[in-house]
């Protein structure tokens, strides 16, 4: 093993599964009713739950993982390990978590005087940053060296496209994100905002659809255009805040790609807590790049 691999805990993948595949982690802290909590999920249950509170009118907030916590996690891994880590971090473009990581790994690597941390922008998050994890995996396993690592693992994120519809913009409107107005006509007129991480790994808009049943036909057709072809036969997942109409989702994808294996991912608490409770979309591997 030419590196040890680390994720933060954006990716979603239960704890437990990433400790059995010798994945390390460093967890985000969500905080509801100015209490904090650590995502150290590890179970549907822990989803389920946090998704009950949502729809209790609960407002969960997310913070960043800060430079001085970042260096502890890298420290506690060479000590460990005595090798280079290859971090996956939350997409840059949505967080400043890769950018404290960054100066976190440059600050190691001044300690010892040669580069021993290298950071990778996951340009995602929930099961986006999964299907990155999931190749950084597959690279370790080659026994890939660390710094090459990372520069495939660039290209190949931005390979990874995903579309994903938001079903609650009244807690949209509590957090913020839509004014008040919107949210009320919006749900009013039953319009449905479909988005996408874009290329730079930020959010953009790119439909707004009335009602969920054109929402999740526009997101298949898009599946349509960047996969149907695809020589890429991957694992296609089904992001879900607990979404009513995931499993739909899944059964439209299949009648495309029934030779994909589609799976339904939870979104954890460092995304959910932004789009509420019901969201869904779905998530894969192209060919072709990102385009928006």
């Amino acid at each position: 093993m030419k590196f040890v691999l680390s994720s933060d805990r954006s990716c979603d993948i239960y704890c437990g599964e990433m400790t059995a595949r010798g994945i390390e982690y460093i967890s985000q802290v969500f905080t509801i009713d100015e209490v904090p909590h650590v995502d150290d999920f590890d179970k549907d249950e822990d989803y389920k739950g946090f998704y009950d509170q949502i729809r209790a009118g609960k407002m969960p907030t997310t913070s960043q993982i800060n430079i001085a916590e970042h260096e502890e996690f890298f420290e506690k891994l060479l000590n460990k390990y005595d090798c280079d880590i290859v971090h996956l971090t939350l997409s840059s473009g949505l967080s400043s978590t890769y950018e404290s990581a960054c100066k976190a790994a440059e600050n190691i690597n001044e300690k010892y005087g040669k580069q021993r941390v290298y950071v990778a922008d996951s340009l995602g998050a929930t099961v986006v940053q999964r299907i990155v994890v999931d190749e950084a995996e597959r690279l370790r396993d080659a026994d890939v060296s660390a710094a090459d690592a990372v520069k495939m693992l660039a290209d190949f994120s931005s390979h990874v496209h995903v579309w994903f519809m938001t079903t609650d913009l009244m807690h949209l409107k509590r957090g913020g994100r839509v004014s008040g107005a919107s949210a009320v006509i919006g749900t009013a007129l039953n319009i449905k905002p479909i988005l996408v991480i874009n290329k730079t790994g930020g959010l953009s808009v790119v439909q707004k659809k009335i009602g969920v049943s054109k929402g999740m036909g526009y997101m298949a057709d898009m599946f349509k255009k960047y996969n149907a072809d695809c020589t890429t036969k991957a694992r296609v997942y089904i992001p879900s805040a607990d979404s009513d109409y995931a499993e739909q989702m899944k059964q439209k994808i299949l009648e495309i790609r029934p030779d994909c294996e589609v799976v339904i991912g939870w979104v954890g608490p460092v995304i959910g807590a932004h789009t509420g409770a019901g969201m869904v979309g779905v998530c894969f591997l192209s060919d072709k790049p990102r385009e928006v």
